[in-house]
């Protein structure tokens, strides 16, 4: 995929020619979209990684592991490492991983066993199995700090309706969609242009152990249901998921105690509300299991959480990013022992206004300025 988001003149892209010196105001339909936007500008963490998952200096000028892959080194960027005035150690960066409950879940999550400052700039980190390749949970923001006025032009996303032509209308720079229905509108509209971004969402069916199955829903060879699934049940810009993706990742993440559930067991398809692609998903699995009692039924945010660790529904619809810096958090809170199915794989697109200064996407979907 193209790091670069540029506007174009003519059919080719090509630089703007506004600088880089405002920042750019932005509109998204989902939160967690606006979230890592919000992300990328207010936190730098200790690694960068672009589109293609190469590492750029965050917080850290320089890294390096030793013989056995078990030590990685960090060593800090003195220019950046200054928030408000004060200076960031290793070991002021360390004792705020180690008090912070989520840097130290993430760490916990990837295998981390250890931290040490090895003077004011450099911090071993050791895993508990060898990392051939820069471990990604260097790149994971609960590892940030906050930053200062990032340079550039950077991503702000602003209050927005619920109906996204308003600000398609309204001279905003950049709006974030994976609405196709949006996307064609802004088609029809002079000085924007329509881009997708990398894949950055899977959509997974998990079966809890006690669950009854989905009756004819899943084939015994899922390739032609997930072809079917990517073409004709989403309102997205979808594609089949990897086959065995999560399923894969998942054998490396340690066990976990799960609150056992209260819930009484239902006949339910859950997925949460907020998401469109997951109903879609859900609606179409229940219509091909052709059993009278199952029904799609999405819940808030909070309440599905909490069914899905109680795992005590027919079948859960949950999105996963496809690039995760620490893989093994996405499944905490899944049932144990959970049956996983990829469905489909899905991106977003960006609608620019001329005059946008230049943009680039990160490794997780975040849009950022190069």
């Amino acid at each position: 995929s193209a790091t670069v988001l540029r506007m174009w003149s003519g059919s080719a892209l090509t630089s703007d020619r506004a600088g880089p010196g405002r920042a750019v105001t932005a509109a998204f339909d989902d939160p967690a979209d606006a979230g890592r936007a919000r992300r990328a500008v207010s936190v730098l963490a200790p690694v960068r990684l672009d589109c293609e998952g190469r590492p750029l200096p965050g917080l850290a000028a320089a890294w390096s592991r030793d013989t056995s892959g078990r030590f990685w080194t960090l060593e800090l960027d003195t220019a950046r490492s200054e928030d408000a005035g004060a200076a960031w150690t290793a070991g002021a960066l360390a004792a705020t991983w180690r008090a912070d409950p989520q840097a130290a879940a993430a760490l916990r999550w990837a295998g981390v066993e250890s931290l040490l400052p090895l003077d004011q700039r450099r911090l071993t980190v050791g895993f508990s199995a060898p990392e051939p390749e820069l471990p990604t949970v260097f790149a994971d923001p609960s590892l940030g700090v906050a930053r200062p006025a990032p340079p550039g032009s950077p991503v702000v996303p602003q209050a927005a309706g619920a109906d996204l032509r308003d600000a398609v209308d309204g001279g905003i720079d950049l709006v974030h969609t994976r609405d196709p229905g949006l996307i064609e509108y802004a088609s029809r509209r002079p000085g924007l242009a329509t881009i997708p971004l990398p894949w950055d969402r899977s959509y997974l069916l998990l079966l809890p152990p006690r669950s009854q199955g989905v009756g004819a829903a899943i084939p015994p060879d899922t390739s032609g249901l997930r072809s079917s699934l990517a073409r004709d049940a989403v309102r997205a810009d979808a594609r089949p998921a990897a086959p065995s993706l999560w399923g894969a990742r998942g054998d490396a993440c340690r066990p976990t105690p799960v609150p056992l559930g209260r819930r009484p067991v239902t006949d339910a398809v859950v997925y949460r509300a907020a998401d469109r692609v997951a109903r879609d998903l859900a609606e179409r699995v229940v219509a091909l299991a052709a059993v009278p009692a199952i029904a799609a039924r999405g819940l808030d945010d909070e309440s599905f959480r909490s069914a899905l660790v109680s795992g005590a529904d027919r079948a859960y619809v949950v999105a996963v990013p496809i690039h995760a810096a620490v893989p093994c958090r996405e499944r905490a809170g899944w049932p144990p022992g959970a049956t996983v199915v990829p469905l489909v794989e899905t991106r977003p697109h960006v609608i620019l206004r001329r005059g946008t200064p230049p943009l680039a996407v990160e490794w997780d979907g975040a849009v950022v300025s190069p």
